[in-house]
């Protein structure tokens, strides 16, 4: 064989493994996000029942993901479950609930995926004591009651100097000296709260101050017979800083 012809292959041959070694390589893991679902079973459940939590995690072609880890936050619950092979959790509260608006956060994990998470709200309707009485679903929409409209907000914030921010209908607005009503401290509302504080707000013209929770709760059941004299006399009776 020609000796030039050898020495043309070989360094033809040469010059692609130079070219293929130059190539580099990626070590990283393209990771897919997990997409969660999680809402109450029973959207509306009565004072002393045992929430049930359940959800889906799956990846970005809605393919179920099993053994994800998820952790769930409700009421004063903090817990983790796992899914199944369907990519399903489920978990009973072992805690009776009580009246009122929860919030439920999810956070799914799984190695090779990137965090997915999801929130959603049930509602606790209190235990009726007359058997006659068909109970109402909280809807969350403000109540009227004469020149009185009771909100129900939730705070979102709270600064050092006790000025708190709150979210209800369609209004976001700050409120000074009024947190105080409700014992909480500002540690409170770090990111990731396993409870958020929900409170009620009344407005009288242009006016609007914070009271707790069970004032809107009251007054949404309550006839219109008895309810404009109940926000007159729970407005009358606030003592705290104005808003």
């Amino acid at each position: 064989m020609n000796l030039h012809l050898v020495l043309a292959a070989f360094a033809s041959v040469l010059g692609l493994i130079i070219i293929l070694s130059s190539v580099q390589v990626s070590d990283s893991i393209i990771s897919s996000n997990l997409v969660v679902s999680v809402a109450a079973e029973k959207n509306s459940i009565v004072e002393g029942e045992y929430p049930v939590i359940v959800g889906t995690v799956k990846d970005q072609a809605y393919k179920p993901i099993a053994n994800a880890n998820v952790l769930l936050m409700f009421g004063t619950v903090i817990v983790t479950t796992t899914t199944d092979v369907q990519g399903n959790f489920k978990y009973k509260s072992a805690i009776p609930s009580t009246p009122g608006l929860y919030e439920i956060d999810a956070t799914a994990a799984k190695d090779g995926y990137v965090k997915g998470l999801a929130s959603s709200t049930y509602i606790v309707q209190p235990r009726q004591t007359t058997t006659n009485i068909v109970p109402k679903t909280i809807t969350g929409l403000p109540v009227q009651a004469g020149n009185y409209t009771i909100f129900l907000g939730k705070v979102t914030q709270w600064n050092l100097e006790t000025t708190c921010f709150v979210d209800f209908s369609d209004k976001y607005m700050r409120f000074l000296r009024t947190c105080d009503l409700y014992n909480l401290a500002p540690d409170d509302y770090k990111s990731d709260q396993p409870v958020i504080p929900m409170i009620s707000v009344m407005q009288y013209n242009d006016t609007y101050r914070l009271f707790p929770e069970n004032v809107y709760l009251k007054s949404y059941y309550m006839d219109n017979g008895t309810l404009e004299s109940f926000a007159a006399s729970t407005w009358s009776n606030y003592t705290l800083g104005q808003p």
